[in-house]
């Protein structure tokens, strides 16, 4: 996985990410994340009608994701951001615009190369399966546990799952946030300790 930002993640801190893949999952994936202390009720509700989002329920707290993913197969995964953003479709650019961000585009770059590893469990009462998610790259390695589930019961089933990871002694990242975020601020701000 390739991510682009500035060195200053000045995309990051307007909740997007602009994300490639290569392997078996080959895509270019611009994501808007709202988190809930932002939410603007007539803002969220417009993006909603347009763009498909998912609901990711950290220790931090609820963020409400938009994203808009397009296969995507270069020969060679782009460096600047001039580049990346020449590649985004349509509706990749009118997620951009709904949400009201303002890139320079001169300034973004591609910052991070992850290595990704990825599992699904069968049944692991009381979830119908799991996903783990390894990162690994010279910065940090983040494992993350999920499940999905339905709306109501999210904040139940979060409970369940960390019960699930303290019986399995798994230990909790001491900063709860999205994989993304983490791994982002590990690759820009290399003298923090890898976790």
């Amino acid at each position: 996985m390739y991510f682009f930002d500035t060195d200053q993640l000045a995309l990051l801190k307007q909740n997007v990410i602009i994300r490639v893949r290569q392997g078996a999952d080959n895509d270019l994936t611009v994501k808007v994340r709202v988190p809930e202390v932002n939410a603007k009720p007539a803002t969220n509700s417009h993006i909603r009608e347009l763009f498909p989002c998912e609901i990711a329920r950290t220790g931090a707290g609820e963020d409400t994701d938009y994203s808009v993913r397009r296969k995507y197969t270069p020969t060679q995964v782009p460096l600047m951001g001039s580049d990346i953003s020449s590649q985004l479709s349509p509706p990749q650019k009118r997620l951009l615009q709904e949400a009201g961000v303002s890139i320079d585009w001169s300034q973004v770059r591609r910052i991070a190369d992850i290595k990704l590893t990825k599992w699904e469990t069968g049944t692991q009462p009381p979830f119908r399966k799991l996903a783990l998610e390894l990162w690994e790259c010279p910065a940090v390695n983040i494992l993350e546990v999920s499940a999905k589930v339905a709306p109501d019961e999210g904040q139940s089933k979060y409970v369940e799952l960390q019960r699930l990871v303290s019986a399995k002694q798994l230990a909790l990242n001491a900063r709860q946030s999205t994989k993304t975020s983490l791994a982002l601020e590990a690759i820009t701000h290399p003298t923090s300790p890898p976790k």
